[in-house]
């Protein structure tokens, strides 16, 4: 990752590499051989202080998310393993930096210069966040925390994790927990394919006491936390096989210099320089994706769908970059002493790790065509509601929003709009869009559709808003059909006030929205229009 990088970003770059190539690279086939986690390769990197460059200032280096790629895709080069392990620990410590309190950055960042510590999510029924079936119930002290964990990164090694499960209300949690709780357990070592040297296990958890102190972000707040973290894992793991290409490339490079054919040497051969100039391109986009990823987070914009991308293309085009070598290579590569057969079943996890391909390929097509439904990894309570209201309640509403009043002769368009009334999918039905224009013509608003629907004749992208439409920013906007994904709810922000509808009490958009009517879209619109009448 040497292109456009920072001075200062060149030179760590150039340090790493030499530390790598000449203390960690040496012993990468001694780790894959064992299949151990390798104390004295970590110890290694605790010496150069690698650990410290992924923690938050003032614990660690506080380097950028950007920065933390390079580093990663650098170490990559040398061990897939041992990044995959730093990984492992950045991405937990990223999450308590973000959502943590003054004592718990304290207490766990300062310790992660020279302890591992690991994110738990997955569980033996399932890595989705479905699956969940870990239980922390409310107790008079705090939360007794019951469950198994399957399949944790730095899993037996690590000396604290963060732990996501559910409450007794059924809504996501977070904690901290430390290995040295009594209740905690390892289970179930696992023997992998490759990343031999990084330590993955199972973790069990009997009646763990833990208190308020023990809880990261807020009650209900675990799934956004569970959400940030995989994001960001995949931007590391996108880096990592980004790395691995590098390696590979660098194999084939010495091996073709070196090895004699009839005309020369290997690497004058068309055929292979036809494959190094493809395998070069896809390395250097899974550098590139990684990189926007990361930028992003710096940001602080969105940057799920951007991390997800980096991790497809990094598993998919890693796995093809690392066998394409052995092809050239030929039968050397096949054998334990040539490193690429190592590399390919490195690579091999990174289609699986951070979610399978198959899964997130349907969540990135989902999230960028704006059908994207996260409603199904949260709990079925309903959402808290600032004001529930009814059909009743509807004339009270008209007036104290004054929307009889000062009705806009000049309409605009949705950024400009005063009033908005947006039409989700659950308002496609011809006879509730007749009825949300005769509300809109009535109250002066303009009106907004979220991008399903406008496949619709009578719709255009020009009255888009949600992920990739417009921001708007009206006085009162009116969400009809709309569950609220965050993608769609970061683009009404600004509204002064919203009307929410939704048959689905538990649907997101209640969370932002100042007056909440549970029912038919069909009934709150008959109920408005008689409210004008």
């Amino acid at each position: 990752m040497e292109m456009n990088l920072t001075a200062d970003q060149q030179a760590l770059v150039k340090q790493l590499e030499t530390f790598t190539a000449k203390h960690i690279a040496p012993l990468d086939h001694q780790i894959d051989q064992t299949g151990e986690f390798s104390q004295a390769a970590y110890e290694l990197l605790i010496q150069q202080k690698v650990p410290r460059l992924g923690i938050a200032k003032p614990y660690g280096a506080g380097l950028s998310a950007q920065t933390r790629t390079v580093v990663l895709s650098t170490i990559a080069r040398g061990s897939a393993s041992l990044a995959v392990m730093l990984e492992g620990l950045w991405k937990a410590a990223d999450q308590i930096d973000h959502y943590g309190t003054p004592a718990q950055k304290k207490r766990y960042l300062s310790a992660a210069n020279d302890h591992l510590m690991g994110f738990a999510i997955t569980e033996p029924s399932g890595g989705s966040l479905r699956g969940v079936k870990s239980m922390a119930v409310k107790t008079d002290t705090g939360w007794t925390l019951n469950g198994e964990k399957a399949f944790v990164t730095n899993g037996g090694q690590a000396t604290a994790y963060v732990v996501l499960a559910r409450d007794d209300r059924g809504e996501f949690v977070t904690f901290i927990v430390n290995t040295t709780m009594p209740g905690v357990s390892v289970t179930a070592k696992q023997t992998t394919l490759g990343l031999r040297g990084t330590s993955v296990a199972g973790l069990h958890f009997k009646d763990v006491q833990l208190t308020a102190a023990d809880m990261l972000g807020r009650p209900g707040q675990g799934l956004a936390i569970a959400r940030r973290n995989q994001a960001i894992a995949r931007i590391f793991m996108g880096a990592i096989s980004a790395g691995v290409m590098e390696h590979a490339l660098d194999c084939v490079k010495m091996y073709a210099a070196k090895r004699e054919v009839v005309d020369g040497t290997l690497n004058t051969i068309p055929a292979v320089q036809t494959k190094v100039a493809k395998m070069t391109i896809q390395k250097r986009a899974g550098e590139l994706l990684a990189l926007d990823a990361a930028s992003q987070v710096d940001q602080h914009v969105d940057f799920e769908a951007a991390a997800t991308m980096a991790k497809l293309y990094g598993g998919q085009q890693g796995f093809d970059v690392t066998n394409q070598a052995i092809q050239i290579v030929g039968g050397l590569a096949y054998t334990h002493e040539f490193p690429l057969e190592q590399l390919l079943r490195d690579m091999r996890a990174m289609d699986l790790a951070e979610g399978s391909t198959e899964w997130i390929m349907q969540d990135l097509g989902a999230l960028e065509l704006g059908v994207a439904d996260h409603q199904n990894a949260v709990d079925n309570r309903p959402v808290p509601m600032a004001k529930r209201v009814e059909t009743s309640d509807l004339h009270r509403i008209v007036k104290e929003l004054h929307l009889t009043e000062d009705v806009p002769v000049n309409v605009g368009n949705v950024r400009t709009a005063k009033r908005i009334i947006a039409l989700g999918r659950g308002a496609l039905e011809p006879t509730v869009v007749l009825q949300a224009q005769q509300l809109a013509k009535w109250i002066g608003a303009a009106i907004a559709v979220t991008r399903p629907l406008t496949t619709l004749e009578q719709f255009s992208v020009e009255q888009q808003i949600g992920l990739g439409g417009a921001t708007v920013t009206p006085e009162v906007i009116l969400t009809i059909g709309i569950s609220g994904a965050d993608q769609f709810v970061i683009g009404m922000v600004g509204a002064k006030h919203i009307i929410a509808v939704n048959q689905d009490e538990t649907a997101p958009i209640f969370k932002v929205a100042q007056h909440a009517y549970v029912g038919t879209s069909g009934d709150f619109l008959a109920g408005m229009l008689s409210a004008l009448n």
